[in-house]
């Protein structure tokens, strides 16, 4: 009797406890990059890597700098997947192939001309202005030696205040790095010259 007087009272102490803890809150919008158009040109094959970023600016929350450098999640809007692969996803869209030349993700394990590393910097909100700056660096394939590298940053100004619109410039930053991106592989990552 007093056992099953125990477990009750446990039950309903557990009970109580699930009921205390906050709800997370459905965000209002969820944001993407989605597809974009095969913009650059390669001829080699290129491994590209999901780029490193920061747990703040690699995951679904988008974050905001305030006037004191202090970072806060931005309310009411999340990315739809990470930022990281959003932005994989992006780079491989905007490289399109000829003569052979392809990009591909790091998961296929397939052996390329060139990989790409890069690591995300700042993808962040100051105000209205969204910032993002990308470090990349290309490496041989097989070999692994440096052969290139950037760095590339873009902003782009919400149309109003709200978080919607924010995250609408987040988009377009990001979107403007990934061009640069791509530029800086299709004019690095040339085909290997033939073997004689």
């Amino acid at each position: 009797m007093i056992r099953r007087f125990a477990l009750i009272v446990a039950a309903a102490s557990l009970a109580a406890c699930v009921s205390v803890l906050p709800e997370q809150k459905a965000p209002e919008g969820l944001y993407r990059f989605g597809p974009m158009e095969a913009q650059h040109m390669i001829d080699a094959s290129v491994v590209i890597r999901e780029p490193e970023a920061s747990r703040l600016f690699g995951g679904r929350a988008i974050a905001s700098e305030d006037s004191a450098g202090a970072l806060r999640l931005v309310n009411g809007v999340e990315w739809s997947d990470s930022a990281t692969r959003m932005m994989q996803v992006a780079l491989l869209d905007t490289l399109g192939g000829e003569n052979g030349g392809v990009a591909v993700a790091s998961d296929t394990g397939a052996p390329t001309d060139y990989e790409l590393a890069w690591r995300i910097s700042d993808f962040t909100l100051s105000g209205t202005t969204a910032r993002c700056r990308i470090e990349a660096t290309l490496l041989e394939g097989r070999s692994r030696k440096v052969l290139a590298q950037t760095n590339v940053s873009a902003t782009a100004i919400a149309l109003d205040s709200g978080n919607a619109a924010r995250a609408m410039a987040l988009t377009d930053a990001g979107r403007a790095c990934i061009s640069d991106i791509a530029a800086f592989v299709a004019e690095k990552a040339n085909a290997p010259e033939p073997k004689s």
